[in-house]
């Protein structure tokens, strides 16, 4: 997936140098954070490249658009003014106009792409590649800085302050921490096995990292504390460990696992697993309602019971009729963001 490494990891680094911009520039815009609210929209991506807005209240279809490449995936601008989706495969990033489905700009990063997160000022979009992160001025909609990570980093969460960027690097065993002022890096923490995906507590105190053991195929969840910079606690969560996503209480974090999701206590470390299939899951800001993506259905769960609120149905999203997986579930940022 990840072929022609050495050769792929310089890509992004050096298109940033050939158009004469900094890789550890600096950014001085003011970060916002605010409290959330239950997410009205869900924006669906699907492998194909297709993109589906619907309301998550009656599951009405409020915009669709086609990005026309393999997407790895998305992020979402306030007021859903623009979705950001990761062609990761093709190495490109491309702005969307969710309301008239237009594509309205596309930046090509010379490199294997993985996934993406806004920070809370809207300012900057943190995309991971071949051994960066490439940093994008999504106003003007042009790549600005990339900073140096570890090996194949995939997924990435940032701190609710918006200082700091945590990257799992799925080829060493890794997480790097990033600093977001300075386009630097910070420090490397690590945690083994191959981490995959990352998530942080809606009080910033706890970074929850899945990752896999290869020869056994077995998930884990580690605990990273980020005052301290180390690992906490791993704890065994399942066969194969994916998405992750923690719930606004920040009591239970919810694991996409190879043919189940898994509910773990964050607290106790106990772990119960549901029986849905998932390509991905997602929880928005504020919002206790667990968004699974279920092949070409969205199943909504209570967190406080594990209960189905709704199913919603996606259409026309069957990309060239291989059926339909979603890559990535995104929500706007909370309103004051």
């Amino acid at each position: 997936m990840w072929g022609r490494r050495r050769t792929a990891a310089l890509g992004i680094a050096a298109l940033l140098i050939a158009a004469g911009l900094s890789t550890s520039g600096r950014t001085t815009s003011p970060v916002v954070t605010a409290g959330g609210a239950p997410a009205p929209k869900a924006y669906v991506v699907a492998h194909g490249g297709r993109v589906q807005v619907f309301d998550t209240s009656d599951g009405a279809v409020r915009g669709s658009a086609n990005t026309g490449a393999w997407t790895t995936g998305a992020a979402v601008a306030a007021e859903g003014r623009r979705v950001y989706v990761v062609n990761g495969w093709a190495g490109v990033i491309t702005a969307v106009d969710p309301v008239s489905g237009e594509v309205v700009g596309r930046i090509d990063a010379g490199a294997r792409l993985a996934q993406a997160v806004l920070r809370p000022d809207g300012e900057r979009l943190y995309v991971t590649g071949s051994g960066s992160v490439a940093v994008v001025d999504p106003v003007a909609f042009r790549l600005v800085a990339a900073i140096p990570a570890g090996g194949q980093p995939q997924g990435i969460a940032i701190s609710p302050d918006g200082g700091e960027l945590y990257v799992a690097n799925s080829q060493d065993g890794t997480v790097s921490v990033l600093d977001t002022a300075t386009a630097s890096p910070k420090t490397t923490i690590d945690v083994g096995g191959m981490p995959r995906h990352v998530a942080i507590s809606p009080d910033g105190d706890a970074v929850y990292v899945s990752t896999l053991d290869l020869r056994e195929g077995t998930g884990s969840v580690a605990l990273i504390d980020p005052h301290a910079r180390r690992v906490r606690w791993t704890t065994p969560v399942g066969k194969g460990a994916g998405a992750l996503a923690v719930t606004p209480d920040g009591r239970h974090v919810y694991v996409a696992l190879s043919r189940e999701v898994a509910v773990l206590d964050a607290t106790t470390r106990a772990t119960k697993t549901l029986p849905f299939t998932v390509d991905t899951l997602a929880i928005a800001p504020g919002d206790r309602r667990v968004f699974l993506a279920t092949g070409d259905t969205t199943t909504v769960l209570d967190s406080a019971d594990n209960e189905v609120l709704r199913t919603f149905r996606l259409t026309g999203l069957n990309d060239g009729g291989r059926g339909f997986a979603a890559t990535a579930i995104a929500f706007e940022p909370p309103a004051g963001s």
